[in-house]
């Protein structure tokens, strides 16, 4: 059930308070002890494989760790896990999502024909539809075996599903039946395979993601 206006504001306020501490305790970490604040970022980071990718060297991430846009950034990940709608075993909101030819269409849409994850892009913020799409045809280059859309500009799904920066979730016949937890620190993909195996070798189901 959604929070009041006032309810929600006051969440977010005491959110703010508390991101804005994390923020100024770990910029101050990391300017008097730089090593050892690096250690922990990696450690962090190795729970996920990011530190195992050649592509995404660590020193590429690490130092913007603690910035005035990491405080953002995750200001506005804990800011939408308020407005988190989907739950474990609850039924899956049917949100807006739009086909990389325009097309409107839902979520539930897609349930019948088998579900896929997005792999990460390095793509700047989208100021429109036509720049979400453009983004997504960089996914569709690397030939997917899946449908791809993208969420409306009102980021819908995002909200519903609290799927920012990005969350993993298994969909059978409408229900939620896996929710991963947030990532990146704890997207977990082999979870996914493991629910998957599971449903394959459940009598009379098949996955529908």
């Amino acid at each position: 059930m959604g929070l009041s206006w006032l309810g929600l504001w006051l969440k977010r306020l005491g959110i703010f308070l508390q991101v804005a501490v994390e923020v100024a305790v770990g910029k101050v970490f990391m300017t008097l002890f730089p090593d050892r604040a690096k250690q922990n970022i990696l450690a962090m980071g190795q729970k996920t494989g990011m530190t195992r990718n050649p592509r995404f060297s660590p020193d590429n991430w690490v130092p913007t760790f603690f910035s005035i846009q990491y405080f953002w950034f995750v200001l506005k990940v804990r800011w939408q896990r308020l407005e988190d709608r989907a739950e474990y075993g609850g039924l899956a909101p049917n949100c807006t999502v739009v086909r990389l030819s325009g097309q409107k269409c839902n979520i539930w849409d897609f349930i019948q024909d088998g579900w896929a994850f997005k792999n990460n892009m390095d793509i700047k913020q989208h100021r429109s539809l036509e720049d979400r799409l453009q983004a997504a045809h960089l996914l569709l280059a690397r030939n997917p075996q899946c449908p791809v859309v993208v969420d409306t500009m009102q980021n819908q799904g995002s909200q519903l599903y609290a799927a920012l920066p990005e969350r993993l979730y298994v969909l059978q016949e409408g229900r939620i039946c896996y929710k991963g937890k947030p990532g990146p620190w704890n997207y977990n993909p082999e979870e996914v395979r493991a629910v998957l195996e599971k449903l394959c070798t459940s009598p009379g189901h098949m996955p529908q993601l």
